[in-house]
């Protein structure tokens, strides 16, 4: 995500175009993703009956809306949203910049904390029997505008303000690409079910992991609930689902950055995957129960199997 964040300190500590063509043609090759939404049901048949009294779930997996450019992300729910679930405001870890060489160490801690993260929701009341239901998730990244967290693209950056630099449109664009990976396998009125990327360090090494978030809607009052787990990345690294966090309401995550010193080459140019948290977000710890957690990490559901997750979920709530 933070690709080729080097080379701004290295031209101009050095002034000269030939020396950001030597350290542009060093940088580190893309690490190789696969491609997750073969796991989900992208299929657009009729999903089987609700079980009962069951709400209904749409189990087309579906991304996430985008957040709109210009939209201002303070400390709560931004303009046309109802719920701020996590800003993220990513920081390298105090020593982590050692690692680099004096010509990119400043320019790299500069821009690790260059870029904000927001995810967001919105609850709506709409409905003829005016109860509440997740109406949309959101997702984005954008940088500080005047002091302000500002949602942007590198198309849009220009327009409202945003100075990314020489190379901040592209770190911006390849961030954007990783996160269009987000997928949501169920979105129903009381409960919504989000995967996106994060890297995150497993072992000795960063590796691209799912976040799984579930939104949990009360329809009388409106309440949004939000729990977390990791499904781990592929190969199975990182799955332990032994934890799940409770995100509270209006969570500000100064995520802490680490390095994988294999992936900064020996100028110093770190690749896309060098940069990892390696905590999952603040919040209150619940432990996972060892019956809920095959259910936990599928990607495909049925209606059954939807709300059997709901209920085992709120009832993890309420212990």
């Amino acid at each position: 995500m933070l690709r080729r964040i080097g080379i701004i300190g290295g031209l101009a500590a050095l002034g000269m175009g030939i020396a950001g063509l030597v350290l542009w043609a060093a940088w580190p090759d893309p690490p190789d993703i696969r491609d997750w939404i073969g796991d989900y049901d992208t299929s657009l048949s009729p999903s089987a009956d609700p079980v009962g009294d069951a709400p209904t779930y749409e189990l087309t997996a579906r991304p996430p809306e985008i957040i709109a450019p210009g939209t201002v992300i303070d400390r709560t729910a931004p303009k046309g949203w109802s719920h701020l679930i996590i800003k993220g405001l990513p920081r390298l870890r105090a020593g982590e910049g050692a690692v680099f060489p004096l010509l990119t160490r400043s320019e790299t801690v500069r821009m690790a904390s260059w870029m904000c993260t927001a995810f967001v929701a919105d609850v709506a009341t709409d409905g003829p029997d005016r109860s509440a239901r997740l109406r949309a998730v959101g997702l984005g990244l954008g940088t500080s505008v005047h002091g302000r967290d500002t949602i942007v693209t590198a198309s849009t950056a220009k327009q409202f303000g945003a100075h990314l630099g020489v190379f901040g449109g592209e770190i911006l664009t390849k961030a954007y690409e990783i996160q269009a990976k987000a997928v949501m396998p169920i979105r129903g009125p009381s409960l919504g079910l989000l995967d996106t990327p994060v890297w995150f360090r497993c072992g000795h090494e960063n590796r691209l992991v799912r976040y799984r978030y579930a939104l949990l809607v009360d329809p009388s009052t409106g309440r949004l609930d939000v729990l977390l787990w990791s499904l781990g990345a592929d190969g199975g690294q990182c799955s332990e689902l032994s934890e799940i966090v409770q995100v509270a309401a209006n969570t500000i995550d100064e995520a802490e950055l680490v390095i994988d010193r294999q992936k900064v080459n020996a100028l110093g140019i770190p690749a896309d995957d060098a940069f990892a948290v390696d905590r999952l977000p603040p919040g209150r710890r619940l432990r996972f129960p060892v019956d809920l957690r095959s259910l936990a990490a599928q990607t495909r559901f049925t209606q059954d199997d939807a709300h059997r997750l709901e209920l085992c979920l709120r009832t993890l709530l309420t212990d």
